[in-house]
């Protein structure tokens, strides 16, 4: 295989991003695109010269000019797709989360393992330099095992509005605070043992969404660390970037802090942004974590390798969220996970 052929279903706001960074390695390519809003498509296809286009995710699959697939559709519709991806003995990178439900999530994590191509769960946090710096010296035993992490993601109120309003349909928990709790889970290299969370609503229910407003939830892991999780995505329009990231890790001898509003690059016009770029061109070359996260997927599918972030974790993630979810709806109950 000289080039891996790649097909994206869904070219929206995200899938968008995918395209970009498929066109930018030269050991892609593109060959085709599936979503169901044809002008969306026609205008995607023309704008990368993608051959081939389709509105049924399993004509995509079955076409003979795919071998991977990067499946970006809507949290709750995972598990069809990805199976099918899986069943066809394609490479799969699916965007997080890999479920929002537990029979989702285990279904294709079991079709992930007997399947014959690579899986890789699209947590592109994971390729970000300062998380993956300190991932590196937990793992040289510089500051000993982790105890306590405290850590907060957060969107303005344009993405579960305006930009994705099928959100309603997912959970901030899974769409947005997987990415903090998987990076805890990473550094910790436990897994979940009890989930206590509340949630309010009102923001969003006023503006006719049916979701919570945030979310808090404490988490304890098997080996005794503690992770404080925090979510929300009702930042004003007036907050000065689009994401609002905290990691707060509390180890034996050391800390590892990692906070974004410390940012490198702060740029004022008729707005105030403060937000160093993580991903964008370098000099006319695409870089940054979600590149780096496309490249190691490619890298899996050439070498055979298995990737950074499985089936497993995201099974994981998804049994603790789901978790969050459940203590959410039961005001604060503590959920036991076996």
């Amino acid at each position: 295989m000289d080039r891996l052929r790649c097909g994206v279903i869904g070219v929206g706001w995200q899938g968008g991003g995918h395209l970009a960074n498929l066109q930018a390695d030269p050991r892609c390519e593109l060959t085709a695109i599936c979503d169901l809003n044809e002008a969306l498509l026609a205008e995607r296809a023309a704008a990368f010269g993608v051959p081939h286009t389709f509105t049924d995710f399993r004509q995509l699959i079955a076409c003979e000019a795919v071998d991977a697939v990067i499946v970006v559709i809507p949290d709750h519709l995972h598990r069809e797709p990805a199976m099918a991806v899986l069943e066809a003995g394609k490479h799969l990178l699916l965007e997080k989360p890999l479920a929002v439900t537990v029979d989702d999530a285990e279904a294709i994590a079991a079709t992930a393992r007997s399947a014959p191509g690579t899986f890789m769960l699209n947590l592109s946090n994971r390729f970000m330099h300062a998380f993956a710096a300190g991932k590196a010296a937990l793992e040289a035993g510089q500051y000993g095992a982790v105890k306590y992490v405290w850590c907060r993601l957060a969107n303005r109120l344009e993405v579960p509005t305006t930009r994705l309003p099928w959100l309603q349909h997912s959970h901030l928990a899974h769409w947005i605070g997987i990415h903090r709790l998987d990076i805890a889970r990473w550094y910790i290299g436990s897994e979940v043992r009890r989930v206590r969370a509340v949630e309010r609503r009102g923001v969003l229910a006023a503006q006719g969404f049916d979701t919570a407003d945030f979310v808090q939830a404490t988490l304890e892991f098997d080996n005794g660390a503690v992770v404080n999780l925090e979510a929300n995505w009702i930042l004003p329009a007036g907050w000065p970037s689009l994401v609002d990231s905290r990691f707060y890790c509390l180890c034996e001898r050391g800390v590892i802090d990692v906070d974004r509003t410390r940012s490198e690059l702060s740029m004022a016009g008729e707005s105030f942004d403060l937000n160093t770029p993580g991903a964008g061109p370098v000099h006319g070359r695409a870089a940054g974590f979600t590149v780096e996260a496309h490249r190691h997927f490619v890298d899996c599918c050439f070498s055979g390798a298995t990737p950074l972030v499985g089936a497993a974790d995201g099974l994981a993630l998804a049994k603790a969220l789901c978790a969050v979810v459940e203590s959410c709806r039961l005001d604060g109950e503590v959920i036991e996970l076996s």
